[in-house]
C-alpha cells in the first residue's frame, strides 16, 4: 500500500498570528518568537486536521522559516525538513544530505554577489521605505533575504514594484504575500526541494502525496503532489479563485 506524505507549508496554512485568527474560537499555541513568547496559533479545525494527518501520514514541513525558527514551532517533525524557502533540506537525522553540497550550495554561491548587492540596496533604503532587512545563512552560504514591515504589507508592495521595475538578476526571484517578502535563489526554492525529497522517498516504494500551502509561491511544489489543499482566504484563493466566487 502506498505511503501518504504531506508536504506542508506552515505559516498561514496550519498556523498563524493572533490577528489572523477568528475572534470566537478557542486557539491552541503553535509557535514561539525569539523571546519564547507565543506568537502563532492553530484554530480547532487546523489542530484537528494536523492530528488527523499525524496519525496517518508522514508530514514534511516546507517553509520559509529558518532552521531556528522551525524549532520554535510546536509541532514534532520526524522526517525530512525543508526550510529557508527551499534552500535548506535536512534529512530525518538533521544533517544536510551529501547532494546538497553538490547541487544546492553551488547555486547559492553563484547568486551570492547578486544577493549581497540587493541586500546593500535594501539596507540603504530601509528607513525611507519603512521596512527591515534580514539576511539568512547556512554554512556560510547566504540562502535568502527577508524583508518585514509593520504597515500590513503596503511598504512591501511598493518595494516589490521598485525591484521589478529595476529588474532582478537571472539568478534571483522574489516572493511577496502580505507581510512576507523574500528574495530567493532560483533552483533553491520550495518546489526544487520537494522534488529532491520525493526522489529520496520514492526509493522505498510508492507514495500518495498531498501539498498544502497558502501563497502563490507554494503552488509550484503543490503541483508536484498528487493532491493540493488550500486554506480559505489565502493568497491563492484571493488572487486566483476570485473570478469563480458566487
Amino acid at each position: 500500500m502506498p505511503r501518504l506524505v504531506i508536504f506542508l507549508d506552515l505559516d498561514d496554512t496550519i498556523l498563524q498570528t493572533a490577528p489572523k485568527c477568528p475572534l470566537d474560537q478557542k486557539l491552541t499555541p503553535a509557535a514561539l518568537n525569539r523571546a519564547g513568547e507565543i506568537l502563532s496559533f492553530m484554530t480547532p479545525v487546523q489542530q484537528w486536521l494536523l492530528e488527523f494527518w499525524q496519525e496517518r501520514a508522514t508530514i514534511i514541513p516546507v517553509t520559509g522559516r529558518t532552521d531556528s525558527a522551525l524549532e520554535r514551532v510546536m509541532i514534532a517533525f520526524s522526517s525530512w525538513r525543508i526550510t529557508h524557502h527551499g534552500a535548506v533540506i535536512r534529512q530525518p537525522n538533521g544533517l544536510l544530505p551529501t547532494w546538497w553540497y553538490d547541487e544546492i550550495r553551488p547555486l547559492l554561491n553563484t547568486a551570492r554577489r547578486s544577493l549581497d548587492e540587493c541586500a546593500a540596496w535594501l539596507n540603504a533604503n530601509a528607513i525611507a521605505g519603512n521596512y527591515r532587512v534580514n539576511q539568512h545563512m547556512i554554512e556560510e552560504c547566504l540562502t535568502y533575504i527577508s524583508v518585514k514591515s509593520d504597515d500590513n504589507g503596503a511598504a512591501l508592495i511598493r518595494l516589490k514594484m521598485q525591484l521589478l521595475a529595476t529588474g532582478l538578476t537571472p539568478e534571483l526571484t522574489l516572493h511577496c504575500n502580505g507581510n512576507n517578502f523574500a528574495l530567493m535563489v532560483k533552483g533553491a526554492q520550495k518546489h526544487n526541494a520537494v522534488q529532491r525529497v520525493l526522489t529520496e522517498l520514492e526509493r522505498d516504494g510508492p507514495l500518495v502525496t498531498l501539498g498544502a500551502g497558502d501563497s502563490l509561491t507554494d503552488l509550484p511544489f503543490m503541483q508536484i503532489c498528487d493532491f493540493a489543499l488550500v486554506p480559505k482566504t489565502s493568497q491563492i484563493q484571493t488572487e486566483t479563485w476570485g473570478c469563480y466566487l458566487l
